[in-house]
């Protein structure tokens, strides 16, 4: 996703944008993503399967959505009010996984690879779930600020 939005500052191929959006809604659209309640999931999350790469995986896509949609905010040539509905369009599934984030911590403050888990749920943690929950949270911060920009 920021490959696409730092090729498309480059060469100004629109289709480009349009790629990322396909990546990120087709993400979105998967059964990684249960309609119930909108939060990034792992098959292997509720049997506390998952290895170190499952791990890493949502913070990775966090991470570069939030560069993306911070690359659409600083493009001139884009009218501010197409910039707002991509960062809208966005916001809701953003910060719906922050949310189920910060309510996921243990009584120990950190996060397992299960953010959307039933309280009790079966716990992995290590440095690379923390990783994806501030990756996640960082995300949601860029949003906020972004949407707070292009508003006023």
């Amino acid at each position: 996703m920021s490959g696409l939005s730092k090729l498309y500052k480059y060469t100004g191929d629109d289709s480009l944008i349009t790629a990322a959006q396909h990546l990120i809604d087709s993400v979105i659209a998967s059964p990684l993503v249960p309609a119930n309640d909108g939060v990034l999931v792992e098959s292997c999350d509720q049997a506390g399967t998952c290895n170190q790469d499952q791990w890493l995986f949502k913070g990775v896509f966090f991470e570069h959505l939030g560069y993306f949609l911070s690359d659409i905010g600083d493009l001139g040539a884009v009218p501010s009010a197409t910039k707002l509905a991509l960062v809208q369009k966005y916001a809701g599934f953003v910060h719906a996984n922050a949310e189920a984030v910060w309510a996921s911590r243990g009584a120990d403050g950190q996060v397992s690879s299960w953010w959307d888990g039933a309280s009790g749920s079966q716990r992995q943690v290590a440095v690379e779930t923390q990783g994806s929950a501030v990756a996640a949270l960082t995300c949601a911060v860029r949003v906020d600020k972004l949407l707070h920009s292009l508003q006023t």
